[in-house]
């Protein structure tokens, strides 16, 4: 591992437990966390590798931070998920670059089901969920009236989805080159 890799991946592993601190107290994922992490990722990309193209450089970071953004989007404009998690993804793709960055999406994304599964079970509420999607493919089936009583609103940090999974990611990066 080079000196710079370990630097970036200090300054992402700093970046991410300051995330999970703040989305777990305060429900925030930082804007003065997630666009340094960003410009530190892509300046250092460039001032090392260059332009590059799709496995080294800024079009890596580029590519990686925008696509591991991406998978979040659809959340975010539904108002499912924040976009401070969003932005943090894209700190972490800038960070990794590719193909790293497919093995954090892949890892990411177990890591968020998990955590989902966990605290539905912690909190009791599997069946309240359950029931709450059935009634949202009756409405949609119009089996259902929708009523003007919205559902309640569940806070599950993703922050700490994106930390684990880009944690196994960078473990298994490092295990896995050679």
């Amino acid at each position: 591992m080079t000196p710079v890799q370990i630097a970036l991946w200090t300054v992402l592993g700093v970046a991410l437990v300051i995330s999970v601190v703040t989305d777990v107290l305060r429900h925030r994922i930082l804007d003065v966390v997630t666009y340094p992490l960003m410009v530190v990722g892509l300046g250092t990309r460039l001032a090392v590798e260059g332009v590059g193209g799709i496995e080294t450089g800024l079009i890596s970071g580029l590519v990686s931070g925008l696509g591991l953004a991406a998978l979040l989007l659809p959340g975010a404009l539904r108002g499912k998920m924040g976009w401070g998690d969003v932005k943090l993804m894209g700190g972490v793709g800038a960070v990794l670059g590719f193909p790293a960055v497919m093995a954090a999406g892949a890892f990411i994304s177990l890591a968020g089901a998990f955590q989902a599964v966990v605290t539905l079970i912690w909190k009791g509420e599997v069946w309240d969920t359950l029931a709450a999607a059935g009634r949202r493919w009756a409405i949609k089936a119009r089996l259902l009236r929708e009523d003007s009583t919205p559902a309640a609103q569940r806070h599950i940090p993703y922050g700490v989805a994106i930390a684990l999974g880009t944690f196994w990611a960078m473990w298994w990066q490092q295990t896995n080159s050679g």
